[in-house]
């Protein structure tokens, strides 16, 4: 049978009293440790017996004793009064510095480009934060999901969150690796894409994501295909790199690659540029320390040619 572990409404009243009457032995000497006057301690003694339904302090002129039901109480109280004295002073503690575990859902394709220049240097700066990165690509319920924060592109969040900008904007660009453009041309337009084998993303909803270029003043979407699909950016880049297809990315991870010339980019005259990144996290959460330091470092030490 399941126990119930209901708490009767005030039961914690007049727990702080009890256990210092006890450990004085003194109505007189309880009042004067916690301010408050000797008939406010008795009385809220009285009420805190007549919630347990049983005497607690056996009281003379000259004494103050515990009876067989107090020394029960104050067995089990004390333990449990001191455990909730750390909890709060635990809670207390992480509302006052950067500490504890500092869960953030990220969309994967940023985890290398905005991570691994900063993360060393973070978890150095900040030795009381765990810090937990959980990659996914579909957007997160942060509270549902026990997050702190999120990062995602803001044409992806909704109006009623906190946004705070990571990067600059950039592009999302197609690429390919020279000796698969040397085999298979290098397209002049979007449309030539459907000609080409390029890997195609699966998003978290289960459809497949276009390729989105800027054609004159508009958008136009490009339903390509090809021999690969993925759910992963760096997945993606796996298949890209061994010449397999082309990719679409953020130009902030292929950069590096393309002035190497490991990469071409292709159509750069129509790549669709972005918002950026932005870190979000519910308008009704307050800021906790570990956040703020999160948000603070990340935006001084993210390089430039990740920020745009």
């Amino acid at each position: 049978m399941k126990q119930d572990l209901t708490i009767p409404h005030g039961a914690l009243d007049g727990i702080e009293a009890f256990l210092r009457v006890a450990e004085r032995r003194s109505f007189s000497a309880a009042a004067a440790d916690l301010g408050v006057s000797p008939s406010a301690i008795s009385q809220t003694i009285k009420a805190l017996e007549a919630r347990v339904g049983a005497p607690l302090f056996m009281r003379t002129t000259r004494s103050v004793g515990l009876t067989q039901a107090g020394e029960m109480f104050l067995e089990r109280a004390a333990p449990a009064y001191s455990g909730l004295a750390d909890a709060y002073e635990a809670a207390r503690n992480l509302g006052n510095r950067p500490a504890g575990r500092l869960r953030i859902n990220l969309m994967r394709g940023a985890v290398q480009p905005l991570f691994e220049p900063i993360i060393a240097g973070f978890c150095e700066s900040y030795p009381e934060i765990e810090l937990e990165i959980y990659a996914e690509d579909a957007l997160a319920d942060l509270s549902a999901g026990g997050f702190d924060a999120g990062v995602r592109m803001g044409e992806s969040l909704d109006a009623d969150v906190i946004a705070v900008r990571l990067t600059g904007p950039f592009r999302f660009v197609a690429v390919a690796t020279p000796g698969y453009l040397d085999r298979h041309g290098r397209p002049e337009s979007p449309d030539e894409l459907r000609n080409h084998r390029c890997v195609r993303m699966r998003m978290g909803s289960g459809a497949l994501m276009p390729w989105t270029f800027e054609k004159g003043n508009r958008e136009i979407e490009v339903g390509v295909t090809g021999p690969v699909i993925v759910n992963d950016f760096t997945a993606m880049m796996v298949a890209v790199r061994a010449g397999v297809a082309m990719g679409m990315t953020a130009e902030p991870v292929v950069k590096a690659m393309i002035a190497a010339g490991e990469l071409e980019l292709v159509l750069g005259d129509h790549a669709c540029s972005t918002s950026g990144l932005f870190l979000y996290y519910p308008s009704r959460k307050q800021v906790m320390p570990k956040l703020r330091a999160f948000i603070d470092y990340v935006r001084d030490y993210l390089p430039d040619d990740v920020t745009g």
